[in-house]
């Protein structure tokens, strides 16, 4: 038995998959990639990592294992026994048979109708209340029950053509390896799943349900339970309760947050909806009284962070966010302020309104001191402006402290005293101002030494979650596309990536216009001197060990002569670079990644660069793709 269904953006992985599942019976996950690693289609694939995508025809069992549901289910059988109304409406539920509807293909004598689509079908019949039915229903022809009685049973059984209902022409009790399996669930304390249940004895009982047995709800009877919403539990059982809990428990997973801050979370989600949507009138009596007390959950840096990241991933608009912050602030607990400025602040710096964001972040800080994430992007706005001293005292006070990526850059540019001058002497730059006026306490790097530290700024930039899924698309394929995990983790924290989202990426430039205002002059000046360089492959023509090097641009034929005091003698004369060879002051660099490259994927590159039809639907891409290659290359790692 072999039914075809449309299959979607993973179409030749489930066409794959099906196969094998049909002819082995079920298989976990590493079996399935076993087999499918040997399969002749193999390099056509793109393997599964964690789980298979979702589709009609397959099934996920408890232990783990995936099946296909005509391979486990075909000939099975489920009955529904009819009442009057049904008899005379020809319209059934599909509550005792609802497991089985995935084999309903169109074809057969009746439609299987979705009631909010189509109510007036249900109407017709004379069916006034629609709720006993829930989602769906079998809508037969007039007068197909005229020959059958209330009480009867009709059978659904899955057969080479479908799902055929007709009368049952026979009729056993029970099905005891069901009542089995819903005990020994039911003996942990949880309710059982009535689908889940059903589908583990199909498969651990080949023969159950071949034949016409009672009603799953008359079995459930028998056993003294009640089935409520597909649940199945004890009598007295507080099934609403349970659902609720489950629905608190599914959703703190989901996002990530405690389960006793979901209403607080829930709540501030729904406020920023109603906010969205223009639905903001009498927002007090529907999110103050009474319930302002919720928001307190948000008070947790973590459980900000997490509501933020979720809202700004969901592309809701950054003013809804920043309205729904500033009224929590005004309508919540004291506590929560700290955390309100700095959601506002978040949002203001989505919209690239960054001096806003600076002023929210203030207020955050001055507010709780130890609030970490408003601590970190305060850092950020003041190491932008040049102050290193006040960054690294906002560090300091972070949950990372002096491990955020941050500090130690920051620790290299801290200020150079002049035990020389007394604090009243002019001050050493010529500018005529005393010294205490003027450059005591602040850093006296020159624009050469600090270009590190603007591009590191520029870096920084990447990590803010507009370019999460650019940076994904890039590791995936710095990864080699790899279906290990840890590879991909691996891939997501290489320095190529950053580079290649500012260059070919546009980050550099969104980074200048965002941020670019918050810059010493000078540094300024320089990033808007970087933004038209372009990467390329350089060859090595000189290694001066301690010093820099000399590079040739093969694409222009101009030479650099590069400062790098860095380079040793494991850079070989001749080799060629990937990189960009930036200006600095009065001299050249190269500050993002160098990967060393063979000849071949030279010319790759160099033909990507000059194919100007050639459009990645995240920037780079391709040229990581080819860095990556190591088919073309022995050398995997940046220089």
């Amino acid at each position: 038995m072999d039914f075809d269904y449309d299959l979607a953006a993973d179409d030749a992985l489930i066409a794959a998959v099906l196969p094998l599942l049909r002819e082995h019976g079920p298989l976990t996950l590493d079996e399935i990639r076993e087999r499918l690693v040997s399969g002749d289609d193999a390099d056509d694939l793109i393997l599964p990592v964690d789980e298979l995508p979702d589709h009609p025809m397959l099934v996920y069992l408890s232990d783990g294992r995936y099946a296909a549901f005509d391979a486990l289910l075909g000939g099975r059988v489920l009955t529904h026994r009819l009442t009057d109304a049904e008899v005379a409406s020809a319209v059934l539920p599909v509550d005792e048979i609802y497991p089985l509807l995935v084999f309903v293909t169109g074809d057969e004598d009746y439609d299987l109708v979705e009631i909010d689509q189509e109510p007036d079908r249900l109407e017709d019949r004379g069916i006034a209340d629609l709720a006993p039915f829930g989602n769906e229903a079998l809508v037969f022809p007039r007068g197909a029950f005229a020959e059958l009685s209330s009480g009867d049973l009709v059978a659904a059984t899955v057969t080479e053509t479908g799902l055929v209902i007709a009368p049952a022409t026979a009729e056993t009790d029970t099905v005891p390896e069901l009542a089995a399996v819903l005990g020994e669930t039911l003996a942990s304390g949880d309710p059982a799943y009535l689908e889940s249940s059903v589908f583990s004895v199909m498969f651990e009982a080949p023969t159950s349900f071949t034949v016409p047995s009672l009603p799953l709800s008359e079995q459930i009877e028998r056993e003294g339970l009640e089935v409520s919403g597909g649940l199945v539990a004890p009598p007295g059982f507080d099934f609403a309760g349970y659902l609720a809990r489950s629905a608190v428990d599914s959703y703190a997973e989901q996002v990530g947050v405690p389960v006793e801050a979901v209403p607080g979370v829930v709540l501030f989600a729904s406020l920023v909806d109603a906010i969205s949507d223009g639905d903001d009138s009498d927002l007090e009596s529907r999110f103050a009284e009474g319930k302002s007390g919720l928001f307190a959950a948000l008070a947790d840096p973590d459980v900000a962070m997490t509501v933020v990241d979720e809202l700004l991933e969901q592309a809701i608009a950054s003013e809804s966010i920043e309205r729904a912050a500033v009224w929590m602030k005004d309508h919540g607990p004291r506590k929560v302020d700290a955390a309100a400025f700095w959601i506002a602040g978040k949002a203001a710096e989505t919209a690239a309104r960054v001096d806003d964001a600076a002023r929210y972040f203030e207020r955050s800080t001055d507010l709780d001191s130890e609030f970490y994430p408003a601590l970190e992007d305060l850092a950020r706005y003041v190491s932008d402006s040049g102050d290193a001293v006040r960054a690294l005292s906002l560090l300091g006070r972070s949950l990372d402290g002096p491990d955020h990526p941050l500090y130690s850059v920051l620790e290299t540019f801290q200020p150079v005293e002049r035990p020389d001058l007394g604090r009243n002497d002019r001050c050493w730059c010529g500018s005529g101002r005393k010294y205490k006026a003027c450059h005591l306490g602040k850093a006296e790097y020159s624009l050469e030494d600090r270009a590190p530290w603007l591009y590191f700024k520029a870096c920084m930039q990447m990590s803010e979650v507009s370019w999460r899924d650019h940076r994904f698309a890039l590791a995936e394929a710095r990864s080699g596309y790899s279906d290990s995990d840890d590879d991909l983790f691996e891939a997501l924290s290489d320095p190529l990536l950053d580079d290649v989202m500012l260059g070919e990426g546009g980050g550099l430039a969104e980074f200048a216009e965002v941020r670019g205002h918050l810059l010493p002059d000078d540094e300024r000046d320089l990033l808007a001197r970087w933004l038209p360089v372009e990467r390329s492959v350089h060859e090595v023509e000189a290694v001066r060990v301690g010093e820099g090097l000399t590079l040739r641009d093969v694409r222009t034929g101009e030479r650099r002569n590069l400062t790098a005091p860095e380079v040793g003698e494991d850079v070989p004369v001749g080799g060629l670079l990937c990189a960009r060879v930036v200006p600095v002051a009065d001299t050249w660099r190269i500050l993002g990644a160098a990967t060393p490259v063979t000849q071949e994927q030279s010319d790759a590159i160099l033909r990507l660069f000059g194919d100007s039809e050639q459009a990645d639907v995240y920037a780079g891409v391709a040229l990581v793709e080819l860095l990556t290659d190591l088919s073309m290359s022995t050398q995997a790692t940046d220089g």
